[in-house]
């Protein structure tokens, strides 16, 4: 049987009540040729047995020991059999042209190795949100020293780059998508499609919510990092959001993000 043409990993862990509606969402892609394996890192829950349920047969579960989302999504990406990967966690979602979409720009433009897009974001009764990050469009390599346009969630890889790259660092705990981002752009080009392709949940136990300030010093090492590889000493400036960001009391910052229509 041929290889697909994209490989959907789907990274969760304890995630049984959200993975159904991901899962559903890549299935109803308007590209079909394609595999969907759910990256199950250590579930206690009920995940093998929402799995279990779907009969489709470009959709497996990969069963691992807890080892952070890092790990396991690099075992998934070594078990993936099609030349380009696709990235959603277990809690958001993609409108059905997505796939499609983010492929045609891999197969128009050889130079290009990451493709991300615009995402919605939504709380957990659905209700739309201001999105809380920049939208920017188009080559975003030279955006990676001021912060990362392409969440991991929506985004789509060529293989061979990720593995020239070094693949997820484990280091990072809530900000690897970035750091290979950084390293790939050494070599490659990103870009982002201006398109609302995806939907991200946002809500009180997701991991960037409750560990944000180390998720803050993830962010600021790995853009120290790519500043010095870069050798753009001015890029230094663009440190100082993040270190203002840690600055500023979470129940304010909550309190500013929820006037701004944001989630806190």
């Amino acid at each position: 049987m041929a290889d697909p043409q994209v490989s959907v990993l789907i990274g969760c862990w304890n995630n049984a009540p959200t993975l159904p509606r991901a899962i559903d969402s890549i299935l109803a892609q308007t590209l079909a040729d394609l595999e969907l394996i759910v990256v199950d890192d250590g579930s206690i829950d009920d995940t093998a047995a929402v799995v279990g349920r779907y009969r489709d047969p470009r959709v497996r579960r990969l069963g691992l020991e807890h080892m952070g989302i890092a790990r396991s999504l690099n075992r998934g990406m070594e078990e993936a059999g099609a030349p380009v990967i696709a990235f959603q966690d277990a809690d958001d979602w993609s409108y059905p042209e997505r796939l499609e979409r983010q492929l045609a720009v891999l197969d128009e433009r050889p130079e290009v190795a990451v493709v991300g897009c615009w995402m919605d974001e939504v709380d957990e009764s659905g209700q739309r949100l201001t999105p809380r990050q920049p939208r920017r469009s188009g080559l975003i390599a030279n955006e990676l020293t001021r912060f990362n346009p392409i969440p991991g969630t929506c985004s789509m890889v060529r293989r061979s780059a990720a593995r020239e790259a070094g693949d997820f660092d484990p280091r990072y705990r809530f900000a690897a998508d970035y750091d290979l981002w950084s390293r790939i752009s050494a070599r490659h080009q990103l870009l982002c499609i201006q398109e609302t392709l995806a939907v991200r949940q946002m809500h009180g136990s997701a991991a960037g919510t409750r560990h944000e300030r180390d998720q803050i010093r993830e962010t600021l090492r790995i853009r120290s990092g790519l500043i010095r590889r870069r050798r753009e000493p001015l890029g230094v400036r663009h440190m100082l959001r993040p270190l203002i960001s840690l600055a500023v009391p979470p129940g304010l910052k909550a309190a500013i993000r929820r006037r701004r229509g944001m989630a806190p």
